[in-house]
């Protein structure tokens, strides 16, 4: 008989104590393993280790942000899901050490949740303006293009919402901390042959 020692996570007055027990597994039936599997599953997976976890996931031609992310054993089961073939998931956090977490997308440190949406706003705004003036100049010279070539639709924005939009881009408040990788000085894979 075999006793294995199964480390709880025990909820005394609001607060969450490590607490080792000592359980006999082999006198509980198969229904009462899975259940207790199950409800050490969900507690692992809703433990809330007090940082955030912005987690984008991009996987054939979705773009979503998962929002259940809380700890970092739920963040690494959601970068090997992702890991490459079936996606790619890009990582905002505030905390300081990710390093050891596998992932295929990006994986960045931010300050914060606000400096997050403020950075990512300017970088769409950034790349956002090129792509619209283009388009607004290719149908203004349309007649100037070959025919194969022709925008076959007037774009959605005006020389106004443009411009506005530059207005935006020249006043933006720069407070914001831009993300910084945890991938410092990647092995880059250099074959001098």
């Amino acid at each position: 008989m075999e006793i294995n020692t199964i480390v709880f996570l025990c909820g005394i007055n609001y607060s969450l104590y490590l607490c080792l027990m000592e359980i006999d597994l082999s006198k509980y039936s198969i229904e009462e393993l899975v259940e207790l599997k199950n409800e050490v599953s969900n507690m692992i997976d809703n433990y809330k280790d007090g940082y955030f976890y912005i987690c984008n996931v991009r996987s054939y031609g979705r773009n979503w942000r998962d929002n259940s992310i809380h700890n970092i054993h739920t963040l690494q089961k959601l970068c090997y899901e992702y890991g490459g073939e079936d996606g790619i998931v890009d990582v905002y956090s505030n905390n300081p050490d990710l390093s050891m977490i596998d992932n295929y997308g990006d994986l960045m440190y931010i300050v914060s949740e606000s400096d997050y949406t403020k950075w990512k706003d300017y970088e769409y705004l950034k790349g956002f303006i090129p792509t619209i003036s283009k388009r607004l100049d290719d149908w203004e010279n349309r007649d100037n293009i070959p025919f194969h070539s022709r925008p076959s639709f007037a774009p959605m924005y005006s020389r106004e919402e443009l411009d506005e939009m530059v207005k935006k881009l020249n006043d933006y408040d720069m407070s914001f901390v831009a993300p910084v990788s945890y991938k410092q000085n990647e092995d880059l894979d250099t074959d001098d042959n």
